[in-house]
């Protein structure tokens, strides 16, 4: 068996190719390969682009198949999916700390923006309050200011009739009202400023409001001219006491005319004030026979008769000079002075009780409110916001 030569096998002729110089011809004396039968076949390859491997019943892997084989969906063995791998992720501390600090920022924004609206809240609530808290005030501020009110009309009612009772005495029974400044005196219309310090005025009415100021500052100048007047009564009561005594129809002397020598022996007459005024009626016009006057130049006091008749130049006599010519050119100051008290006791009565408006063909006026009105009408003001 040794020497047995086993045959050459032309892999080239079994693959049905031709050699390097090309297609053998019948006539090149090339040889013709013989199959060898013990030798098995070539496998049969898969279609071209499709690489097939096999695979085990128990999934083992084969070769990787071309994607762009139309037949890679079918014959791609399953494989299930690989579970997910844990993820790390790589945060720069900058960024750590820009996230920080946006945080805090937003924190603050949001603590401010909370803050404002508990505070809103909290200044809505309080207005709220404080809004009732004022009504509240004022009601009860209207009903003691209504209260005030009814005194001091109460005050003002009886001050008029003091100062009507004091202008009739004076103009018609023509006596001086010797009490009337300490009845005054005693009379204060307690409605000042001060009543409405620290007042809630919320609700008032603009009008009642507006009377409020004005009834203050018109009692205000009624008090002012009380004390006027009170001053005057006590400077007048001595010398309008004796003026009044005269009645209607009287006379009072104060006055004789002096016939006398002046240092040139100059004929000459003097105007002596009488040391005790002398009265004259109707009934009784007789005078005096004599009078007591003082000498306006040296003040010295003597007796003269009264003239009866005779040279004046040659016996000295005294001559009364008549009161009304005497106030026509030398007006008294008690005469004027008892017009200014009936006018300042009108004036008085004209602020409490007011005055009436007149109509003639060439002007009408309207009525003009007194205190005591004015404080009417305050109260009922006050007593609807009290109801409210």
């Amino acid at each position: 068996m040794a020497e047995e030569r086993k045959p050459k096998i032309d892999l080239k002729a079994r693959l049905g190719k031709a050699s390097a110089g090309g297609t053998p011809s019948a006539g090149s004396g090339a040889a013709i390969p013989v199959p060898v039968p013990d030798q098995p076949p070539p496998p049969v390859g898969p279609p071209p682009g499709m690489s097939m491997g096999g695979s085990s019943p128990f999934g083992g892997g084969g070769a990787a198949i071309d994607p762009s084989n139309p037949l890679s969906a079918v014959a791609a063995p399953y494989r299930p999916p690989a579970p997910p791998q844990p993820t790390r992720i790589e945060v720069d501390e900058s960024t750590v700390q820009q996230a920080r600090t946006g945080a805090r920022k937003q924190g603050l924004l949001v603590a401010a923006v909370a803050a404002v609206v508990f505070l809103g809240v909290g200044y809505v609530a309080g207005q709220a309050s404080e809004t009732s808290d004022g009504r509240s005030k004022s009601r009860k501020d209207a009903a003691e200011l209504a209260t005030d009110l009814g005194a001091a009309k109460s005050k003002l009612q009886s001050l008029a009739e003091k100062l009507d009772a004091g202008r009739n005495a004076l103009l018609k029974e023509r006596t001086f009202p010797s009490g009337l400044s300490k009845e005054l005196g005693g009379i204060n219309v307690d409605f000042d400023g001060s009543k409405l310090a620290g007042r809630r005025f919320s609700g008032f009415p603009v009008e009642v409001t507006s009377q409020l100021v004005e009834f203050v500052t018109g009692v205000q100048a009624l008090n002012d001219r009380k004390l006027v007047l009170e001053g005057l009564l006590n400077k007048l009561e001595k010398p309008l006491t004796e003026q009044l005594k005269v009645q209607p129809g009287q006379a009072i002397v104060n006055y004789v005319v002096v016939l006398d020598k002046d240092p040139a022996n100059n004929n000459t007459a003097l105007l002596a004030p009488l040391v005790a005024p002398v009265t004259l009626t109707p009934q009784n016009f007789s005078l005096p026979g004599e009078f007591n006057v003082t000498n306006p130049l040296t003040g010295t006091q003597s007796k003269l008769p009264a003239y009866k008749g005779g040279d004046l130049s040659r016996t000295a006599a005294a001559v009364y000079v008549t009161p009304k010519t005497f106030d026509k050119a030398c007006p008294s100051e008690t005469s004027g002075q008892t017009a200014q008290l009936g006018a300042q006791l009108a004036n008085m009565l004209r602020d409490i009780r007011g005055e009436k408006g007149a109509a003639s063909a060439d002007y009408v006026t309207d009525d003009k409110p007194g205190l005591l009105e004015r404080a009417d009408q305050l109260v009922v003001g006050l007593t609807q916001r009290v109801a409210k």
